[in-house]
């Protein structure tokens, strides 16, 4: 049983499936972009933004519509090239192919960005020292905004079978902390950093339906997922797709976008 992340193999495993977690991850809640822009105190029409683990580009892209010029850290080449197609209407938005801890401030220039956002991705950033570099950066007085979109809760009897099925197909799964305990954890990681005033944590609660394929490439782009032997992964595949053709093709999701802001000290 895996006990500690290793974020490096973890992260890189999006990479193989760049095009599966285009196609199937969610985007995010309007809502959440309407907020970030919002509260963000430093972003005027023509502001610089900087996005830490673009992906396939689905937090970029509401941004780049405004007009914003966004630099992209993104470390898998594969998702950088997704995302690039994916914007490639937006001449403004560019890429760098690094992690954001390898990546390499600009020592002879002020902090020049007005926002920093990372969607779905900051796990993947040691801590405090992620918290660090983004805070240094900013402009005074600009924002951290980081966010995800993380699973509802699950009360139904589709969703009762479904967990009957990890439980004798990916018992090791099993081995988290719940959803609430991670939000809570993320929210006190960013307060305790000593680089952001005003932090606010806010929920915007959505749902999506998903059919059975539908599911089925979504659960092909979760990391614990990827770690599978292919012979465990299609047992439990079989057996997620079993219980959602028994029960009309589908599935309502659940979800919490849960969005951190601060302003640098």
């Amino acid at each position: 049983m895996k006990t500690q992340i290793d974020w490096q193999a973890d992260g890189r495993s999006f990479n193989r499936v760049a095009e599966i977690y285009d196609a199937f991850r969610p985007d995010y809640p309007e809502e959440l972009v309407e907020t970030i822009l919002r509260k963000s105190r430093t972003l005027a029409d023509t502001g610089k933004i900087l996005e830490i683990g673009s992906g396939t580009g689905k937090a970029t892209l509401p941004f780049a519509r405004r007009g914003y010029s966004i630099l992209c850290i993104e470390p898998g080449e594969n998702l950088a090239r997704v995302a690039q197609k994916n914007l490639h209407a937006w001449p403004m938005v560019r890429w760098e192919i690094t992690t954001f801890q390898d990546w390499r401030i600009q020592e002879d220039n002020p902090p020049g960005f007005d926002l920093v956002i990372s969607g779905q991705a900051f796990h993947w950033v040691p801590r405090p020292e992620g918290f660090i570099k983004a805070a240094k950066v900013l402009k005074k007085g600009a924002s951290l905004a980081i966010f995800w979109n993380m699973q509802g809760a699950n009360q139904g009897p589709v969703d009762k079978e479904l967990e009957q099925v990890y439980r004798e197909r990916a018992p090791e799964l099993d081995d988290h902390k719940s959803a609430e305990e991670v939000i809570l954890q993320r929210e006190q990681e960013l307060r305790e950093c000593g680089c952001f005033d005003d932090v606010e944590l806010i929920r915007f609660p959505w749902t999506r339906h998903y059919d059975t394929r539908q599911y089925l490439g979504l659960l092909n782009t979760y990391s614990d997922h990827l770690r599978m032997s292919e012979t465990q992964f299609t047992q439990l595949n079989e057996g997620v797709a079993d219980v959602l053709e028994r029960h009309g093709g589908g599935i309502d999701k659940p979800y919490q976008a849960v969005l951190y802001m601060g302003v640098k000290k």
